[in-house]
């Protein structure tokens, strides 16, 4: 069976060359691996992020998803409609809709019913712990609150993926922990595979996998097996 993503000796570079954010990485998201990405700051974390869904096309090499090369906005456009979730620091809901209406706003595009929408909004909801929040609007949650909406969002279209970036960044220690239990029991009940960037090492150790990335390149990837010391 193919892997999940497959990124084959990608480059990213920007400004004609003069800034390379990503260096000949090729890297591997197996179905239900649970990633950390981490590095110092500018190390090429988002940019990884980004090409491995789509976000950006690399400038050399290529993506893989499900063993088939992805090439073209459109196609990356589709692939991610249909089978990616995206989760933010930020969180990236609208002030103006109500909970329900930020998660529901994920599915207008995918031809499902008004009645099977409101099923699946009240079904996310209720997983969650937010289904007396859903006729609030976000700025009246706390951040913790907010993530989980963001998380329902990303779980609209039922998602094979998640990529998270930095999503504990704007939130206590507590409620940082309660999104990875979130999506430590996303992955295990619902099959999900999930990527997330994270400069919180003690958020990284609780992943099952962790990649670390120096200067735009690899440097440490505990799926892989160290190298073993020659002998004379």
């Amino acid at each position: 069976m193919p892997h999940l993503v497959e990124l084959r000796n990608c480059r990213r570079d920007y400004d004609n060359g003069r800034i390379v954010a990503l260096d000949d990485v090729s890297f591997t998201v197996a179905r239900g691996d649970f990633i950390a990405i981490t590095g110092p700051s500018g190390s090429g974390k988002s940019t990884l992020l980004d090409i491995l869904c789509g976000l950006e096309e690399p400038s050399a090499g290529e993506v893989l998803y499900d063993g088939r090369p992805v090439r073209g906005r459109t196609a990356w456009a589709r692939l991610r409609a249909a089978r990616i979730g995206f989760v933010f620091q930020s969180f990236h809901l609208i002030p103006a809709l109500t909970v329900a209406e930020n998660i529901e706003i994920a599915m207008l595009w995918q031809g499902l019913p008004a009645r099977g929408r409101a099923s699946r909004v009240t079904e996310l909801l209720d997983r969650l712990g937010l289904g007396d929040r859903r006729a609030q609007h976000p700025m009246q949650l706390s951040g913790g609150e907010r993530q989980r909406v963001a998380v329902a969002r990303a779980l609209a279209n039922r998602p094979e993926l998640i990529v998270a970036d930095e999503p504990t960044g704007s939130l206590d220690s507590r409620s940082g922990a309660d999104i990875i239990n979130l999506l430590e029991d996303l992955r295990r009940t619902a099959a999900i595979t999930i990527v997330l960037v994270t400069h919180d090492r003690s958020i990284a150790e609780r992943c099952a996998r962790r990649v670390e990335l120096v200067d735009g390149r690899i440097a440490f990837d505990s799926a892989r097996e160290p190298v073993p010391e020659a002998h004379p």
